[in-house]
C-alpha cells in the first residue's frame, strides 16, 4: 500500500470524524493525539516507533536487557517455533529498542502479545474464528498476529491518530491482504456484508455504519478502554452486544483502575450483560495492574457479574499492596535522606 495513500485516508478521516465524535477523544488521548496530520510526512510514518515519535502513547517500548529477558522466560513457557513465527523479520516503524534474533526481531511489545495468543489457544479453537475485531488496536501488533494465526477478516477500529499507523503496520507486514480503509467506506458510507466478504482487513474509525448482518467470533479490547471516557465505553459494549456472534468471544485486558481521563476507569465496572461465560480470568502477564479476562456468549444467565466482583476484590487487593509498598520505599527514602543530611553536616563541621 502507497504510504501517500494511508496519509491522504488519515487526513480525511480526520476532517470527518472530529466534526461529528468531539467526545470520543478522551483527556488522555488529547495529550498525545493533536489532529495535525497535514504536517505529517512519508518519513513520519516510515520512523513512527522512534522514541517521542507518532507511537508516543500506544507503543511498549522497553530496554533491550528487558527484552531479552522477556524473551528467555517466554523460551520456557512456548514452543520457539511459535514465538518466531509471530514475529517480524523486519523493523518495522523503526523501534530503537527491537534487537535481531534468528533473523526476526525481537520485539517487547509483540512477546507480550504472543504470550496472550498462547493463552487465547487454550481456549478457542482455531476453526471457531471466522470473524475479528479489534476495538482501540494502537498500530496494529496484535491485530497481525490474530489475523495470521486464525487466517480470519478483521476490523480495527480506532481514531484516525491510530489508525494512519496500524495502516501502514499492517500493510507492511501482510502486504498480500486486501485492505478496506476509510477512502473505501466513504463510497456508500455503510460497511456492507458483501464488501466485507470481498476483503481482510478493515481500519475504521469509530461509529461507522456497520452492517447488522456482519457478526464477530472475537472481540478484542487490550489496554485501551481504561482510557476512554465511560460514555464511549458503554457505546463500544453496545456494538459489542449486537455485533457478537453465538458462542463468540470476547478478549478484555485493561487496568484494575485507571484515572486519566480525569475520573477512575475500572474493569470491573464495565458494562457486561449477564450473558457471557468466564473462561480465564488473571492478572495479566507482565502487567499486573492489569487483568486479562476471556468470555464467551451465551444465551442465558451466567458467571461474569460475579467474576467483576471478584476482579473488583482483587483489585482492593492489589493497591493495598502497592500502598504498602510506597510506604515503605518512602519510609526508606526518607530515612536515605537523613542519614545522607547528617553525613554531610559532619563533613562541613570538620
Amino acid at each position: 500500500m502507497k504510504v501517500n495513500r494511508i496519509l491522504d485516508v488519515s487526513t480525511i478521516s480526520s476532517n470527518d470524524f472530529y466534526k461529528k465524535n468531539t467526545l470520543d477523544k478522551s483527556k488522555h488521548w488529547k495529550k498525545y493525539f493533536q489532529n495535525d496530520f497535514n504536517r505529517k510526512k512519508i518519513n513520519d510514518l516510515i520512523n513512527f516507533r522512534k522514541v517521542n515519535s507518532l507511537s508516543n502513547g500506544l507503543d511498549d517500548h522497553s530496554n533491550k536487557v528487558k527484552t531479552f529477558n522477556l524473551l528467555e522466560e517466554l523460551l520456557k513457557k512456548i514452543d520457539k517455533k511459535y514465538i518466531l513465527d509471530n514475529l517480524d523479520d523486519r523493523n518495522i516503524g523503526q523501534s530503537p529498542t527491537n534487537f535481531k534474533y534468528e533473523n526476526y526481531y525481537i520485539d517487547y511489545a509483540i512477546l507480550l502479545k504472543i504470550y496472550w495468543l498462547n493463552l487465547l489457544n487454550k481456549s478457542i479453537k482455531k476453526n471457531e474464528i471466522k470473524n475479528i475485531c479489534e476495538i482501540g488496536g494502537g498500530f496494529g501488533a496484535f491485530s497481525k498476529i490474530l489475523q495470521k494465526n486464525f487466517n480470519s477478516r478483521i476490523l480495527l477500529i480506532d481514531l484516525p491518530e491510530a489508525n494512519m499507523l496500524s495502516s501502514f503496520y499492517l500493510s507492511s507486514s501482510l502486504p498480500d491482504k486486501k485492505f478496506y480503509l476509510y477512502d473505501d467506506y466513504k463510497k456508500n458510507n455503510f460497511l456492507s456484508l458483501s464488501d466485507f466478504l470481498k476483503n481482510d482487513i478493515f481500519i475504521l474509525p469509530p461509529n461507522c455504519n456497520i452492517d447488522p448482518l456482519i457478526y464477530f467470533d472475537l472481540f478484542v479490547n487490550s489496554r485501551s478502554m481504561q482510557e476512554m471516557n465511560f460514555l464511549v465505553i458503554k457505546k463500544y459494549f453496545k456494538f459489542i452486544h449486537k455485533h457478537i456472534n453465538v458462542n463468540g468471544f470476547f478478549l478484555n485486558i485493561n487496568r484494575y483502575e485507571k484515572d486519566s481521563v480525569g475520573y477512575p476507569v475500572r474493569i470491573s465496572q464495565h458494562p457486561y450483560d449477564k450473558n457471557w461465560n468466564v473462561l480465564c480470568s488473571e492478572p495479566s502477564f507482565k502487567q499486573e495492574n492489569h487483568h486479562f479476562l476471556l468470555t464467551r456468549r451465551s444465551n442465558k444467565d451466567n458467571n461474569i457479574l460475579n467474576e467483576l466482583k471478584n476482579i473488583d476484590l482483587n483489585f482492593n487487593s492489589f493497591y493495598k499492596k502497592q500502598n504498602l509498598k510506597q510506604k515503605i520505599y518512602s519510609f526508606i527514602k526518607s530515612r536515605f535522606v537523613f542519614m545522607v543530611t547528617i553525613v554531610d553536616w559532619f563533613k562541613f563541621k570538620n
